[in-house]
């Protein structure tokens, strides 16, 4: 992500990483072709792939060092209860909406982006472990296309091996993708309690009043759409097998 105050030189930079990207592509399609490799273009998607998985454990790896460290932590959501500057008529009785044009009606801010630091153990472990957790999900289609990819260059796409990989990606999306996403969601509302004041303090900004769970559904998706791939897989590897027996 480029962000800045300045569009000019955003865009500048933005172009400037796109032509990076386009560079070390293009170096992929090169050494492809110098290798004789009998699809580039699948060379390619798993050389990137590759790529993918290492910046992945990167991150994972930046992510333990800061859980041990104790510096800083950076929170996309913290859960917030915010106190808007002004009425709005779904927040007063009988209220309605008066004037022409757009007019917001209601409005609810529920959680911020926050650094906090002078966190304990126990906390950044919890959180820590959901990240690592979230990294790993991440790190699963780079895993699984690179593995195919090389499976499919050697002329073996319906190995055993394949058919296994795919199964045990769809039990890791399953576990770490909502494990992860739980254990963000409890770290996140202890650390909220602990910096901001009390829900029932006069203040703009307190803690949440209540907390919730909501486990994501997309794992379980994901993981049935692996899972599917993986017996199918199964059978392509069955039916190769009784094909080479064949012949």
């Amino acid at each position: 992500m480029v962000s800045g105050t300045d569009m000019p030189s955003v865009l500048l930079w933005g172009t400037i990483g796109l032509a990076i990207v386009a560079a070390i592509v293009g170096l992929m399609v090169w050494d492809a072709r110098r290798r004789k490799s009998p699809s580039v273009l699948l060379d390619v998607i798993a050389a990137m792939a590759r790529v993918w998985v290492a910046i992945v454990v990167l991150g994972i790896v930046v992510t333990i060092i800061r859980w041990v460290s104790g510096g800083p932590y950076d929170l996309t959501e913290m859960p917030v209860s915010l106190r808007w500057p002004t009425e709005l008529p779904c927040q007063s009785r009988g209220g309605g909406i008066t004037g022409e044009g757009a007019v917001l009606h209601c409005a609810v801010a529920d959680s911020a982006s926050a650094t906090v630091s002078g966190l304990d153990g126990g906390l950044r472990a919890l959180l820590g472990f959901g990240s690592v957790l979230s990294l790993l999900v991440a790190a699963v289609p780079g895993v699984v296309i690179a593995v195919l990819g090389q499976r499919a260059l050697t002329r073996a796409p319906f190995a055993a091996r394949s058919a296994r990989w795919l199964l045990v990606s769809a039990i890791v999306v399953l576990v770490a993708g909502t494990l992860g996403s739980l254990l963000n969601d409890v770290g996140s509302f202890l650390i909220a309690q602990s910096v901001l004041a009390e829900p029932i303090a006069d203040s703009p900004v307190t803690a949440p009043r209540a907390f919730s769970l909501n486990p994501p559904v997309w794992p379980l998706g994901v993981a049935l759409g692996l899972g599917a791939l993986s017996v199918i897989f199964q059978q392509g590897a069955r039916l190769q097998r009784e094909t080479e027996g064949l012949v």
